[in-house]
């Protein structure tokens, strides 16, 4: 049994006991000790209680990156609240249907993260604000406040943490962590990471995505420190390194990217990562030629590929040591979790090597949607082998190796169906990365009616250079059979990203006009 806290106020007090005197979280100038982040998250939780927050009320934190963000994230589910963090790259509308999804009980503000919005005073009308940092914000508004008032212990499986999906291809949803989720995965990846207490952790990834989240909630497990930032580019990134000579660095594939062509274009140097002792990717499959490009140019570096979905915090890793022979796989399931691969069409599970869908059994399974029972019912189901826990069918459609080792295929919902063929958007994709002059590549369908999909291929390049098309449809044609060929191949300068990191397919489609086949 993984030794873990119980709830996250524990988690907290148990970081302050390992690290009270040395500097535990440092945004920008600021910095606090264990000791102090402690006494933050209780004075605030204990305000929150005097002015009548209650159990399961939510408090949404819409904070710019600061000491403030991770405390009032930590307080509110410390004050048996449930926090609700707000990415601040989101735009009024998405902020407004968080707010009017989760009904908090109020908004916990910062006048810099407001900036982001075109028009605050509309987008949070209505709601209770409690003003955080010294600058006035556009709207009426309150101190934030504190007590020294004693907290009530926390039920274990009460919800925590309400974290909103990107929503790339929809309305965001609410995700419910309860705290034995997030005491329980800061343990479980910590431990596989060999997290220790004189790790220092640059935190780039937002608090309002689990990944992210559990970069702090590790290191108050272990007693590391944490050096929070917005990822603002490479430059940036070199900057940090330097400065901080951190040894823990998580990403997504975007981020590896950036490093990848960092070392080309010399923005980055060998001895940039020389204190970094592992890094992380999550979020999407990582790129080969990203990894190895990074592999060469730090080889002492463990590289740990993930998977982990939202609805249940984190699932898998690949050992560092079978990262070089496989690097597209995201290895096996973490220690307290089961993964199945199920057949599609009737959730039998499947044995031996074999490709279906992914399903998450186990401890992080989290509690469900937030006030979403239709689309609870059809990921949240019982499990197929019998048995009272619910699991997590992830939606993932991936492939089981001899080894157990487990890849990614596709989305179950973006298989694409062309000539009665059903195909992997991300096969395709996969035939061009790693071509010269091919940065990210993007790959959905558009409907064809009764041929099914048309396959629209979207690569990051130089769209000036006229022959990168060609290059392209070459490639796909020495690598792909007929059926998976692309209709059309389009050059732009970058893709979209979310503001996990990700492609987003919604923003992508829009900066297309709607297709002929340009074969």
């Amino acid at each position: 049994m993984i030794a873990a806290e119980t709830d996250l106020l524990a988690l907290v007090r148990r970081g302050a006991v390992r690290r009270p005197d040395a500097e535990f979280l440092r945004c920008g100038a600021e910095a606090v000790s264990g000791r102090q982040f402690l006494a933050r998250v209780e004075a605030a939780a204990a305000g929150l209680r005097a002015i009548g927050l209650r159990p399961g009320d939510r408090v949404a934190v819409f904070v710019n990156r600061s000491v403030d963000e991770a405390v009032w994230i930590l307080a509110a589910a410390s004050a048996g609240g449930v926090a609700v963090p707000v990415h601040g790259r989101l735009k009024d509308q998405q902020v407004a249907h968080i707010l009017a999804d989760c009904g908090p009980f109020a908004v916990v503000a910062s006048a810099l993260r407001l900036l982001a919005l075109a028009e605050p005073v509309a987008t949070l009308a209505g709601q209770r604000v409690l003003r955080v940092g010294d600058a006035p914000l556009p709207l009426a508004s309150e101190p934030a406040p504190r007590a020294d008032a004693p907290l009530a212990a926390l039920a274990t499986n009460s919800p925590a943490i309400l974290l909103y999906t990107s929503g790339s291809t929809g309305l965001a949803k609410g995700i419910v962590q309860s705290h034995r989720n997030l005491a329980l995965g800061a343990a479980i990846v910590s431990g596989y990471l060999g997290l220790a207490a004189d790790d220092v952790v640059l935190a780039l990834l937002p608090f309002s995505f689990d990944y992210g989240l559990n970069q702090l909630l590790g290191a108050l497990h272990v007693g590391a420190g944490v050096v929070a930032a917005d990822h603002l580019g490479v430059g940036e990134l070199a900057t940090l390194l330097r400065a901080h000579r951190p040894t823990t660095l998580a990403g997504v594939p975007s981020l590896w990217h950036e490093i990848a062509v960092g070392f080309v274009a010399g923005a980055l140097t060998q001895d940039d990562g020389r204190s970094l002792r592992r890094m992380t990717n999550s979020g999407a499959s990582l790129r080969p030629a990203d990894g190895a490009a990074v592999r060469a140019a730090w080889p002492h570096v463990q590289v740990f590929a993930m998977y982990g979905l939202t609805e249940a915090f984190r699932s898998a890793v690949l050992p560092p040591a079978e990262y070089d022979a496989h690097p597209t796989s995201f290895g096996r399931a973490i220690p307290g979790v089961e993964l199945l691969v199920v057949d599609p069409a009737t959730g039998a599970p499947l044995l031996g090597e074999a490709t279906g869908e992914l399903v998450h059994a186990g401890a992080l399974v989290a509690l469900g949607y937030w006030r979403r029972p239709e689309a609870q019912a059809e990921r949240f189901r019982p499990d197929p082998r019998g048995g009272g826990a619910p699991v997590v069918f992830s939606g993932d459609i991936v492939r089981r190796d001899a080894d157990g080792r487990l890849y990614f295929v596709a989305r179950r919902d973006r298989l694409l169906k062309v000539a009665g063929h059903r195909i992997s958007p991300d096969e395709v994709a996969a035939a061009v990365a790693g071509m010269a002059g091919v940065g990210e590549v993007a790959v959905f369908g558009d409907d064809a009616g009764a041929d099914g999909h048309r396959i629209v291929l979207c690569v990051a390049g130089d769209p000036a250079d006229a022959g990168i098309v060609e290059q392209v449809r070459r490639r796909c044609r020495a690598r792909l059979p007929s059926y998976m060929q692309p209709a059309v191949v389009r050059v732009l300068a970058a893709l979209p990203h979310n503001p996990n990191g990700k492609i987003d397919e919604g923003a992508l489609r829009a900066m297309l006009p709607p297709w002929t086949s340009d074969r």
